[in-house]
């Protein structure tokens, strides 16, 4: 979990910012990183990021995105409704998300994946780490958080 170590209000008092434009700024950038850095072989992991307050989000679909357009588009409408005060949740709850993010496929991998409309078999991991993703991708993105904060302090 990533924290801070300056008081947000006080931030905002220092440079006359609002509270909520800052934090809704720098999560919004976080969320929009967490997504396009999630590898993408069908585009269901990408698609299956979630936005929820208070609590988390579980459900999974069957729909994909390989862009990730989509789904920025349904994060950015999801933050620019977060409250100060509520807690605000990006959750993925496929099977394989936990995987992706910390590793632990078999070593060597017992089997490939296959795009739809594919006849080869590619191998998506090395060492037991996804290869677009080898060190996952809420991790990078929760050590960033602190500098999206000090950016929108100074926008």
């Amino acid at each position: 979990m990533a924290t801070w170590s300056i008081p947000v209000h006080k931030l905002a008092e220092k440079t006359g910012s609002s509270i909520a434009r800052i934090v809704r700024g720098a999560v919004l950038q976080i969320f929009n990183d967490v997504v396009l850095r999630s590898p993408v072989d069908t585009g269901r992991f990408r698609a299956n990021w979630n936005v929820s307050y208070n609590s988390i989000d579980t459900h999974t679909s069957a729909k994909t995105d390989t862009s990730g357009q989509a789904k920025l588009n349904d994060v950015k409408t999801a933050v620019l409704g977060f409250r100060i005060g509520d807690k605000i949740y990006l959750c993925n709850s496929l099977p394989y998300a936990l995987p992706l993010e910390y590793g632990g496929y078999p070593n060597p991998p017992k089997f490939g994946s296959k795009k739809r409309g594919e006849t080869a078999v590619a191998v998506h991991v090395v060492g037991g780490y996804s290869r677009q993703a080898p060190n996952g991708m809420v991790r990078i993105a929760a050590r960033e958080f602190q500098a999206a904060v000090e950016a929108r302090l100074k926008s």
